[in-house]
């Protein structure tokens, strides 16, 4: 158990060897999080003190049952390189003083098969209205969804949820919260993972739970093909130069996030042979050792009759 910079609880889980997967590990995908969450937030703070703005574009492409994730995420990759790259790109930093851009795509599966789109963070260069940025967005919204039909796909019309452009706050609580939001919603580990989505659409560790307690043949099969597509696939991408715009440290891999100790106090040792029983239900457990202390993450072990120890030991270095 540690805490950031802010005074917030971090449980994690040592004593297990990293895959570093972002999206099909809990004990991985929460360590990343945490680490992209710091980066979001530092970057969002150096454009607050350069005197800039951020506004969060949301770009959505139609989709149906019959198509499979992987079909669906190399066109979003083609759409997204379209939407960042080439000569319309130089001439909108320059027209709107654009100093860079993250984006984080955010996954669910529903009654209308798999659901993809991205969520991109643009930083200005002084401040821009949300009517200017719309503008932006509607230039970028076209190659998106140039490329999209290209690729077999569509895009939902513009001003019908295929464009979403809104304004970020640069106070420090709402930097905080973009940060949070923006870096776990890939995930859905922290404070969503067993809930639906809007329209029962549910995220991949909501598939995972509900595989793991039915044994529901159809939400393997997602949950292996959600393995497979996302394989290998960046979390959060930086636009080229804005991390050392902002003053920020070489970008670590997620390999190397998750094979990283990042210190903290242990304070509750889980019995080997209960280990199994834990696992499936490891991100809810890791919630309540966040959300409520030490003594709820007990309790919570105790009350589902896993054995544990308190062991209390010094931070590890």
């Amino acid at each position: 158990m540690s805490t950031d910079g802010e005074g917030n609880r971090r449980a994690g889980v040592a004593g297990l060897q990293s895959c570093g997967s972002p999206w099909a590990c809990p004990v991985c995908a929460r360590k990343i999080a945490a680490q992209r969450s710091d980066e979001l937030r530092d970057v969002l703070a150096a454009v607050a003190e350069a005197g800039g703005s951020v506004h969060m574009l949301t770009l959505t492409m139609r989709h149906h049952r019959g198509q499979t994730l992987g079909e669906l995420w190399r066109a979003l990759s083609k759409a997204w390189r379209a939407v960042t790259s080439g000569r319309a790109v130089e001439r909108e930093r320059e027209r709107f003083g654009v100093l860079g851009m993250v984006r984080v795509i955010e996954a669910t599966h529903g009654e209308h098969g798999w659901h993809l789109h991205v969520h991109a963070l643009v930083a200005f260069d002084g401040p821009v209205s949300r009517e200017l940025a719309e503008v932006l967005g509607s230039d970028m919204f076209g190659r998106w969804e140039r490329a999209l039909l290209r690729a077999g796909l569509a895009a939902p019309l513009e001003d019908r949820g295929g464009l979403d452009v809104r304004p970020v706050d640069l106070g420090a609580g709402s930097i905080d919260a973009v940060a949070e939001y923006l870096s776990k919603i890939t995930i859905e580990i922290t404070g969503g993972t067993l809930k639906e989505g809007r329209r029962g659409n549910r995220p991949p560790f909501a598939l995972l739970a509900d595989a793991l307690a039915d044994g529901n043949a159809d939400d393997c099969e997602r949950w292996l093909e959600w393995e497979q597509a996302s394989r290998g696939r960046r979390q959060v991408a930086w636009s080229q130069g804005f991390r050392e715009w902002a003053g920020m440290r070489r970008e670590q891999t997620d390999e190397e996030i998750a094979a990283e100790d990042q210190g903290g106090t242990d304070t509750i040792a889980v019995e080997p042979e209960d280990w199994p029983e834990l696992r499936p239900q490891l991100a809810e457990w890791l919630d309540v050792a966040e959300r409520d202390g030490v003594e709820a993450a007990s309790a919570w072990l105790t009350v589902r009759r896993i054995g544990w120890a308190r062991v209390d030991r010094p931070p590890r270095r």
